[in-house]
């Protein structure tokens, strides 16, 4: 199990306070993404980039944790192999949601046993960030990225995966 602190995204804060008002329709924190981006290798080896509220994709402008958003760079720009832009999504229950203070929520983002033991190309999938999603309240089909946050390697296999992620508001 990892706490994961992670960072309130930019379209987080231009629409919470709009649902709030009643400006747009209220969204609620349903969905998960994890990815295999969200790395950095300086020389020594990969380690985990610190995680940032502003990744866009260049197709769309939405936001998406890096494994996606890599994907719309152009390829010079990319900062992951092909084999290494996997990404697993999964709905999240009210259970999954902790309140611990007026401003600390925690979230279970939690892989089952037999979850994405294959990343596409026949390999463990390498797992540094993750992303946690309502549906758009903009532009239909799409989900907006609340946080994002990145952590240490975790290959899946057939193991469970816990990540709690901790949102200080």
């Amino acid at each position: 199990m990892a706490i994961v602190p992670a960072v309130v995204t930019e379209d987080a804060r231009v629409y919470f306070p709009q649902m709030q008002a009643g400006l747009v329709p209220y969204k609620l924190i349903n969905y998960f993404k994890v990815g295999e981006g969200g790395w950095i290798d300086p020389g020594g080896g990969a380690v985990a980039r610190t995680p940032v509220d502003n990744l866009r994709r260049l197709d769309n402008s939405l936001q998406d944790i890096d494994a996606i958003v890599d994907t719309t760079r152009a390829a010079l720009d990319q900062r992951y192999p092909a084999d290494s832009q996997n990404y697993y999504g999964k709905t999240l229950t009210i259970s999954d949601f902790s309140f611990i203070s007026p401003n600390k929520l925690e979230i279970r983002c939690n892989l089952d046993s037999a979850e994405w033991l294959d990343d596409g190309y026949g390999n463990s999938p390498e797992i540094w960030e993750i992303g946690v999603f309502c549906d758009h309240p903009v532009v239909g089909g799409q989900r907006l990225m609340i946080a994002y946050g990145t952590f240490p390697m975790q290959t899946k296999v057939a193991n469970p995966i816990l990540n709690i992620v901790r949102l200080v508001y």
